[in-house]
C-alpha cells in the first residue's frame, strides 16, 4: 500500500493504521461501537446493585451463600493432597500472576510505544484494585468463618480477585482475538480467558475465601469497570488520532 493510500485510509478510520504494524494492539472496537461498553457498564452496575440489595435486605441468596460456604471447604479438606496446590493457584493467578503479567505487558507497551494499550493496563488493573478496596470497606461484609488454607481478614464483598481477573483477562482476550486467524483459534482464546476468570472465582468460593455472591458481585464490578474504562480510553485516543490526521 502506498503512503497516499494509507493516509487516505487513515482519514476514513484513524484506527485503521494499527493493522499495518505487528504487535499487540487494541482493535478499537469499543471506540467504534461505544454502545458495547455502555451496555457492559449498565449490566454490571445493575448486577452489582441487585446483589448488594440482596445482601442488605437479607435476601434468599444469603442462604445459598451459607450452605456453599459450609459444604465446599469441607469437600476441599477431604480431597486428595494435590487439590490444595491446584485450588490455591486460583488465588495467586488472581493476584500475583496478574500483577506480574501487567508489569511485563507495561514494559512491552513502553518499548513498542503503544501508549493506548499501556494506558489500558495502568488504569484498568490498578483501578480494579482500587474499586475493591473502596467498595469492600464501604460495605464491610465479613468473610466466611470456614476459610481454609489461605485466610484473609479484610471485608470480601465484592471479591477483589473476581474484579481483577475479569478486568485483566477480558482485556487479554480483547487484544488477542483479532490477532487469531481462524474461528477456532479465536474460540480457544475466548474459552481460556473465560475459564481462568471462572476458575479464579471458583477457587475463592471452594476454599471459603468468599461467599458465592461476593464473587458474582466482583464479576459485575469487573464488567462495569472494563466497559467504562476501556471504552473511554479508546475513545480518547481515537479522538486524538483524528485531530492529528486533520492537522496533517
Amino acid at each position: 500500500m502506498t503512503n497516499s493510500r494509507m493516509k487516505e485510509t487513515n482519514l476514513k478510520d484513524p484506527q485503521a493504521h494499527k493493522s499495518f504494524g505487528a504487535g499487540l494492539r487494541s482493535p478499537g472496537l469499543l471506540a467504534r461501537r461505544p454502545v458495547i461498553g455502555c451496555l457492559m457498564f449498565i449490566f454490571g452496575v445493575l448486577g452489582f446493585a441487585g446483589l448488594t440489595y440482596n445482601l442488605f435486605a437479607q435476601g434468599p441468596l444469603l442462604e445459598l451463600d451459607r450452605r456453599i460456604a459450609i459444604a465446599w471447604p469441607a469437600i476441599a479438606l477431604k480431597g486428595p493432597a494435590f487439590l490444595k496446590g491446584l485450588i490455591d493457584s486460583g488465588f495467586y493467578i488472581g493476584d500475583q500472576v496478574i500483577i506480574g503479567l501487567s508489569i511485563l505487558l507495561s514494559i512491552y507497551f513502553i518499548f513498542r510505544r503503544y501508549w493506548e494499550e499501556l494506558t489500558m493496563i495502568v488504569i484498568g488493573i490498578p483501578g480494579s484494585s482500587a474499586l475493591f478496596l473502596l467498595l469492600s470497606r464501604a460495605i464491610g461484609r465479613v468473610r466466611p468463618s470456614t476459610q481454609i488454607w489461605i485466610v484473609e481478614k479484610i471485608p470480601g464483598f465484592p471479591s477483589g480477585h473476581a474484579i481483577t481477573a475479569f478486568t485483566f483477562f477480558f482485556l487479554m482476550a480483547y487484544l488477542l482475538v483479532p490477532k487469531m486467524r481462524t474461528a477456532f483459534s479465536k474460540g480457544v482464546v475466548v474459552f481460556l480467558a473465560t475459564f481462568i476468570i471462572v476458575f479464579v472465582g471458583f477457587s475463592r468460593v471452594f476454599t471459603g475465601g468468599h461467599y458465592l455472591t461476593d464473587v458474582l458481585a466482583g464479576y459485575a464490578v469487573g464488567i462495569a469497570w472494563s466497559g467504562l474504562a476501556y471504552t473511554l480510553i479508546e475513545g480518547y485516543f481515537k479522538k486524538r488520532e483524528s485531530q492529528n490526521v486533520k492537522k496533517e
